[in-house]
């Protein structure tokens, strides 16, 4: 009889699910990410005693496979951690200077905790977050090594949660907030003195003008409206050679990605004509995000859309031995659906409103507002992946036949392409 397959095995040879969370400034401004693994079952694996051998497993599979130039986007990475993974040879294989080790509270840091985490400082760079910082905290002595902490923003008595904030500020720590998913929540306990943010706030509409299109933003959402599906080549041209932030936006993201590398693109018209009638559609999304939004591709919000549209189209394709012209075609619209799946944002209103206002072909209709059919189920996939919420990651993955272990993969060369326009 075969004995049962390890956790560590599992992990190796079925792969993990990796949840990029951004983690935001005060002004949604993109600082870095927060890590979390997933079990291919869609256990969410966690530092501790219950499956601290898968993630440890996890974390070293994502050691030597990610390309981390466009994993993190010139951002860091904050990864929880307990004893076993600090003293682990996965820290060796981080990129230096790159990461926060999420400390999980403690009784008391004994002398050899402490002389290792201040020699992967020395040599590798590696900084220091406090999660479920408290008064009295036992961690205090590792304060030369400590960035951030992170304070419970909902469960916590106001006063003694002001009290911890002042505390942490006085020692010059920034004060990070996790699973900040509604705007209502973001702005409220900025206004407290919370200085990060993690969570899906940032995929969240609001009034905050923050989060909205810029005045270039609202003329290219204007143009996508008035075509209503159907973008014309000169009508097109004339719009953005109106707009000189439209103009440059264009120029530099199709220098920057593969239509020009026969020969550098000098003008709107060339770049409209080297795109085509059909992928203008594909090309304006992106280019809505990449100017559009405040921060533009130092926010979260052009990262999130980017890559959620380039992962549903590498999805299409997944399995095929060559990629025929329907696949191409059903990749252009499985960009799209991941790509409007954020407009919303932009617009400052719900999902079903935002697409309301465009024509769209039933299937993407169906995608975006009920996740209905395969789009659908794709984009559920992605932002479940966004989110976290690996059990029903797991589920959807299994129904469309994507492993874990393809879809990771999928995720980096969708991450490597987003990098080509930061």
């Amino acid at each position: 009889m075969s004995k049962p397959e390890s956790d560590t095995s599992n992990v190796e040879s079925r792969g993990f699910f990796l949840s990029r969370q951004p983690i935001v400034a005060g002004e949604r401004r993109l600082i870095g990410w927060e890590m979390a693994f997933g079990a291919p079952d869609g256990r969410t694996l966690s530092v501790g005693q219950e499956n601290s051998e898968e993630y440890l497993a996890a974390a070293m599979e994502l050691s030597k496979t990610a390309n981390w130039d466009s994993l993190l986007c010139g951002g860091r990475a904050l990864l929880p951690v307990d004893r076993r993974l600090v003293f682990s040879d996965v820290i060796e294989n981080l990129p230096r200077n790159r990461f926060l080790l999420g400390l999980a509270p403690c009784d008391e840091v004994d002398a050899s905790l402490s002389s290792r985490l201040h020699d992967l400082h020395s040599r590798r760079g590696t900084r220091l977050l406090f999660f479920g910082y408290r008064r009295r905290d036992p961690r205090e002595q590792l304060l030369d090594l400590v960035d951030a902490v992170e304070i419970d923003a909902f469960n916590i008595d106001e006063d003694a949660r002001s009290i911890l904030v002042r505390r942490a500020q006085r020692r010059n720590l920034q004060v990070l907030a996790t699973s900040v998913d509604g705007d209502a929540d973001f702005v409220r306990i900025r206004d407290s003195g919370f200085e990060l943010f993690s969570g899906k706030s940032y995929s969240e509409h609001s009034e905050d003008a923050d989060t909205q299109a810029t005045a270039d933003g609202k003329e290219l959402l204007q143009l996508l409206v008035e075509a209503r599906g159907e973008l014309e080549i000169e009508p097109v041209t004339r719009r953005i050679e109106a707009t000189p932030a439209l103009e440059e936006g264009l120029l530099r993201l199709v220098n920057s990605l593969e239509l020009a590398r026969a020969q550098k693109i000098e003008n709107v018209g060339q770049a409209v004509i080297m795109i085509g009638a059909k992928g203008l559609s594909r090309w304006l999304n992106l280019l809505l995000f990449q100017i559009g939004s405040k921060h533009g591709t130092r926010g979260p919000l052009f990262r999130a859309a980017a890559s959620r549209a380039r992962l549903m189209e590498l999805m299409v394709g997944a399995g095929a031995e060559e990629a025929t012209r329907e696949i191409k075609s059903r990749g252009e619209i499985a960009f799209l659906v991941g790509i409007m799946s954020l407009v919303h944002v932009l617009l400052g209103v719900d999902r079903k409103k935002a697409i309301s206002g465009l024509v769209l072909p039933e299937e993407m209709g169906q995608a975006l507002l009920g996740y209905e059919g395969e789009l659908g189920r794709m984009l559920r996939l992605c932002e479940c992946i966004d989110s976290g919420e690996f059990v029903e990651a797991a589920e959807i993955s299994q129904e469309l036949g994507i492993s874990p272990r393809a879809l990771w993969a999928h995720q980096c060369a969708a991450f490597d392409w987003v990098a080509q326009m930061i």
